[in-house]
This record gives C-alpha cells, structure tokens and sequence, in this order.
C-alpha cells in the first residue's frame, strides 16, 4: 500500500537501482583499462629482448610476454564491457561521465607510487622502493589509518623480497 506525501529513500527509488549503483563510471574504467593496454604492450615490446626458450626449457622472456599479454587482454576486456554498459545506461536516458574526486585522487596516488618505485628502485633497494610504493598506494584511499599503511608496507615488502629474492632467486638489491 502507497502512503501519500511520503519522502522517497534515497537510493530504493526507481531510478537509483543497486545494479546502477554498483556499475562502474565509465571515464575511469575507460582511463584503467587504457593504463593496462599501453603498460601490457610496453611490458610486451620489452619482453621481446629476452630469450623465450622452449616449453620444456622456458627462458626469461617467457613469463613477462605471458602476464603482459594477459594485461592488454584485461585492459580489452574492460574498455568492451565500460563502452558495452554506458551505451546502456545511455540508452536509459542517464549520463555518468563526470569523474569523482576519490576516483581522481586514486588514480594520482596509483601513479605517484609507481613513479616512486622506478626512481628508487636502484638507488634505495628492492626494501625500500616497496615499502614507499605500498605506502603511498594506499594513502589514495581518504581516512585510511597511517598504521595500518606502515604495517601493509613492511609486510609487502618483505613477503616480496622473500618471493623474489630468496624463493625465485632474482638478482635484486635488497638494500642501497
């Protein structure tokens, strides 16, 4: 039964649906799956240089070619899917592509702490480099508690060193 004059909750009205809700803004999924196709093909292109080898005797560029391959893939996969569900959504008289703040500010502390991992990889250490890029990474989420982004940033850094170094055996620096 309808009550009359009543206020509508926001968010169980007609138009604000949790399928609508839970779908993904169009303009950063199209910025995410964009940042995975040219980091795959670049990632491609480099693994090239490397040695593939055979199946049974897999060379070191056997496994960069695989996982950017895998990437440019993703990043397809979800340009088809956001351009598949705006027309959708167009199609429904609504228009998402105004990006959020949280969105934008994500994407920022995502690139900074990559571009802080390749400047102090070298100098700094595999440790080191790790632990700022995890660090920064998750200051992109606003009221996340500086404790907790210490303690994910050791953690990270050493379960890395452990798979990397001392489990696969890569010739990395651990420290400067």
């Amino acid at each position: 039964m309808a009550i009359p004059n009543a206020t509508p909750v926001p968010g169980k009205s007609g138009s604000d649906t949790e399928d609508d809700q839970e779908a993904g803004k169009p303009v950063e999924d199209l910025i995410s799956a964009a940042i995975f196709i040219i980091l795959g093909a670049g990632a491609f292109v480099m693994a090239l240089d490397y040695r593939i080898g055979t199946i049974h005797r897999m060379g070191p560029g056997i496994f960069p070619l695989l996982v950017s391959g895998l990437m440019i893939v993703l990043g397809a996969a979800l340009a088809v899917q956001t351009l598949v569900a705006w027309r959708l959504r167009e199609s429904g008289g609504k228009s998402r592509l105004v990006p959020d703040l949280a969105a934008a500010r994500a994407l920022l502390f995502t690139m900074l702490s990559l571009l802080a991992f390749a400047m102090l990889v070298r100098p700094a250490g595999m440790l080191i480099a790790i632990a700022i890029l995890v660090f920064i990474a998750t200051r992109a989420q606003p009221g996340r508690p500086l404790i907790g982004s210490l303690i994910l940033s050791i953690s990270v850094s050493v379960l890395c060193a452990v798979i990397f170094v001392y489990g696969i055996g890569l010739p990395i620096s651990l420290w400067p």
